[in-house]
């Protein structure tokens, strides 16, 4: 936007007393300008024609046609305009309706000025300042013409069993390879219902994963850095979000688009992925270079990793893109770790050692393990770990490959389908 230019903004709301009080709070913003206002979607869709509006505040339950339609035949005639619904109503649909329709973001009445001012600004700063995607490339918006981004590579964070400490470790293992590289380090809370990464690295941000999902056709390194919160070890970190209905939008599909769009900004993507078999979790294995399976030397923890074994080897992933990791090793057990080797046929290539009190107290204080206690042997244990998989991801890239593009070919079948094709 050219100094002295304004954002151009159309009010949408059945309510007269609404329409003035949003003209009202934008009255004294220099930078905005409230070019028409509307009482229903049939009268928005002309309008938009007639004034051309930079940003629709867009009520979504109207008469004669409701926000939804009249946002799909306002972008039907004018794809430049970005559209923000406005809802009484919170709920899981609306959101998931208002995206589908194509708006950019979605505000919960009553609307806070600060709330309204932020999310046109953002809206209209996103259509200004995002690139063309380039014909053929690898993703939308990720890489310009003439621009040779080398790929990152993912890491996941994965174990069958629940309860494995999988969060715990994505979060220190993270920190490990940007303290071991000095490279550019992003974490993925894809636990996108119950995620822990927030309370771990007591990181607070209204932008989660749900904000990628809504705009993941529209992915780059602005929106990426708009969303991704800062740690202060300087890890970006996608987080999910507080409430678990939002979490449920987030689709394989979404997963696999931003997971291809942060590959072309960092070099390295730790993943913490949910333990199930799920579509979300299959889609962050398939793509991943290297998979940190974590187990415990519990019965049916071990009974889990020898089913997850078994069903990698199905899927066809390398064998040397499973990492087998023992966590919380310790001689409180009557098991050994000599003795699951054996039983599993497959050797364990690190151990890091029981924290307990330790990695809890770090969890609590929102402080990783690896800042709080450096000399822990724990800590000293994640630190191997992170360079043996930085070592080791390269040499799994080109395995990991066929696996992430069967993957989006197959369009999230589900684990049973993709078994049964092969």
């Amino acid at each position: 936007m050219t100094e002295g230019e304004k954002i151009r903004v159309m009010i949408v709301d059945d309510i007269v007393d609404t329409r003035d009080q949003l003209e009202k709070l934008l009255f004294f913003e220099k930078d905005i300008e409230v070019v028409a206002k509307a009482g229903n979607g049939r009268e928005a869709v002309a309008l938009a024609k007639q004034h051309h509006p930079d940003v629709v505040l867009m009520d979504i339950n109207m008469p004669d046609m409701d926000g939804i339609a009249a946002t799909e035949a306002i972008l039907s005639q004018d794809p430049s305009v970005q559209v923000i619904i406005m809802s009484v109503q919170g709920e899981t649909d609306y959101l998931r309706r208002a995206m589908l329709a194509g708006a950019r973001e979605f505000l919960t009445k009553p609307i806070s000025a600060d709330d309204l001012y932020k999310s046109i600004r953002h809206v209209h700063r996103r259509a200004a300042t995002r690139p063309r995607p380039v014909a053929g490339g690898a993703g939308p918006g990720m890489v310009m013409a003439g621009e040779s981004v080398p790929e990152g590579q993912i890491i996941a964070v994965f174990s069958p069993k629940g309860g494995a400490g999988t969060s715990s470790v994505a979060a220190n293992l993270a920190v490990a390879i940007r303290q071991l590289t000095n490279k550019k380090v992003a974490l993925v809370d894809a636990n996108s219902t119950f995620g822990d990464q927030s309370v771990i690295l007591n990181l607070r941000s209204d932008k989660t994963i749900v904000e990628l999902a809504q705009r993941v056709e529209e992915l780059d390194r602005d929106l990426l850095n708009d969303v991704l919160a800062t740690h202060t070890s300087q890890i970006k970190v996608l987080l999910a979000p507080l409430d678990p209905q939002r979490g449920e939008l987030v689709t394989s599909d979404h997963l696999r688009a931003i997971l291809e769009g942060m590959k072309q900004e960092f070099d390295f993507i730790v993943v913490d992925t949910p333990a199930s078999f799920q579509d979300r979790s299959l889609a962050v294995l398939d793509m991943a270079t290297r998979i940190v399976t974590l187990m415990t030397l519990e019965m049916h923890c071990i009974r889990n990793i020898k089913l997850f074994l078994e069903v990698a080897e199905l899927l066809e992933y390398p064998r040397e893109k499973v990492m087998l990791v023992l966590n919380k090793a310790s001689n409180r057990t009557n098991i050994r770790a000599e003795e699951v080797e054996k039983n599993i046929q497959r050797k364990i290539q690190l151990q890091i050692c029981d924290a307990g009190q330790d990695m809890t107290f770090a969890i609590n204080q929102g402080v990783p393990l690896i800042i709080g206690k450096p000399t822990h042997q724990a800590a000293r244990d994640i630190g191997i770990l992170a360079r043996e998989v930085t070592l080791a991801t390269k040499a799994t890239a080109a395995g990991a490959a066929p696996a992430a593009a069967e993957a989006s070919a197959s369009k999230g079948g589900g684990l049973f389908n993709r078994l049964i094709k092969r």
